[in-house]
């Protein structure tokens, strides 16, 4: 204790150029805290921003249904199975908050004067609303009566308004051609360009029904859990039980957006790059100002060798001296940093006058970038800009711990 209290004490003997490397640390340690956190509300919106739409975060298939969704590899099999059950069984696992069942298929779409090729995803309008984060001036309540949402581009190419009569034509499971007259109900906004010029929903039991499937034959149900990050242990828990139909198979968001997953896994890891190079900047600051203390005291480090002080305990009255430093510089970028943050977590970041929204990956980056306070925005700078003040301390601890004390008494600056 006494060793750091002198520390303390050294810091102080030249106060102007102590409180500029603490401002510098202070300022490293605020900006590294803002920095992690807007990079870790951004790998959130994100995650939430791909799952929410029609991934969700595990879903259930036919083994053969990925990744060419054939029509005709419904779960289990050309039998089917009970699906309202199986979907009531998964929402009373505690992790999960919401299931639902789809059925996928591609058609052609037209108004008459106007033709498109569609993805259609029949869901249930009840269900659905619990797991997707699906968006438009229509509800998917709106789909009974042969009702239909559109996506937006979709829409405008169609030249479709709301209340506009369409032709939907798709090959059925019995051979035949599909075709029957929907009504558009509204329009869809996904923010993802390939989903708003082809996405397409309608009721399950009409998309069913065009598609000469049997009620009991769907082509997933999709879960959204309570915590995205206990997908790929759920996944791999269901496969492992007896809850799914013979031959299903649970996959997790991560094994069904494959770049995305990596993507946000190098986004995590980008925290210790951040770490570093704000690192490296204030050793340097650390290891100037340290270089300089020591030089000022050679004489009085000489005269303590001569006294007798062993070098180890030179080199931590040095290394306490640093990390008194760092101590003060860390307490006030805590408070600095924290009150950014908490500032900008009601707020986020926003970029609307720069950009608008970005979809890349399969998911969408949103101007308005969330803020999000974690306790790894707070220790992971901390830890790595301690370490760093540290090991910068240790070059000027070494050369004061073996100083000439006879060369060191005469002010000689070289030993």
């Amino acid at each position: 204790m006494m060793v750091f209290l002198l520390g303390w004490r050294n810091l102080w003997r030249n106060p102007l150029r102590s409180l500029i490397t603490i401002v510098g640390l202070a300022s490293g340690y605020a900006v590294l805290m803002f920095l992690v956190s807007i990079t870790e509300g951004m790998r959130v919106q994100m995650l939430n921003n791909g799952t929410d739409l029609l991934v969700g975060h595990v879903q259930i298939h036919h083994p053969e249904y990925l990744p060419d969704r054939d029509l005709y590899e419904t779960l289990g099999g050309s039998e089917g199975t009970d699906w309202r059950a199986l979907a009531e069984r998964l929402r009373r696992e505690p992790e999960v908050a919401a299931s639902t069942a789809r059925i996928h298929a591609a058609g052609l779409a037209s108004t008459g004067e106007s033709s498109a090729g569609v993805a259609i995803v029949g869901i249930d309008p009840v269900q659905e609303s619990k797991v997707s984060g699906l968006q438009g001036q229509g509800s998917p309540k709106n789909l009974q009566g042969r009702g239909l949402l559109l996506g937006e581009n979709l829409q405008q190419e169609l030249v479709a308004g709301t209340g506009t009569e369409i032709a939907l034509v798709t090959q059925a499971a019995d051979g035949t051609i599909g075709n029957d007259l929907y009504r558009n109900r509204g329009t869809l906004r996904t923010g993802m360009a390939f989903l708003d010029r082809s996405l397409m929903l309608v009721h399950l039991t009409d998309l069913q029904e065009l598609l000469s499937l049997a009620p009991e034959r769907i082509h997933e149900i999709t879960i959204k859990l309570r915590d995205p990050g206990e997908a790929e242990a759920f996944a791999a828990r269901l496969n492992d039980s007896d809850i799914l139909p013979p031959g299903a198979v649970a996959r997790s968001w991560r094994s069904l957006l494959p770049t995305l997953s990596d993507y946000l896994d190098m986004v995590t890891a980008s925290y210790v790059v951040m770490i570093g190079l704000v690192g490296l900047f204030a050793a340097l600051g650390v290891l100037n100002t340290m270089l300089m203390s020591v030089f000022e005291r050679v004489r009085e480090l000489g005269m303590l060798s001569a006294l007798g002080m062993r070098p180890a305990s030179v080199v931590l009255t040095v290394v306490s001296e640093s990390i008194a430093l760092a101590v003060a510089g860390l307490g006030a970028g805590l408070a600095l940093g924290s009150l950014l943050v908490w500032h900008l977590s009601s707020t986020g970041l926003d970029l609307r006058s720069w950009m608008g929204e970005i979809s890349l990956l399969e998911t969408r980056m949103d101007p308005v970038i969330p803020v999000a306070w974690s306790w790894e925005a707070v220790w992971l700078p901390a830890v790595g800009l301690l370490l760093a003040t540290v090991v910068a301390s240790l070059l000027p601890a070494l050369r004061a711990a073996f100083v000439n004390p006879v060369l060191a008494m005469r002010n000689l600056s070289k030993a």
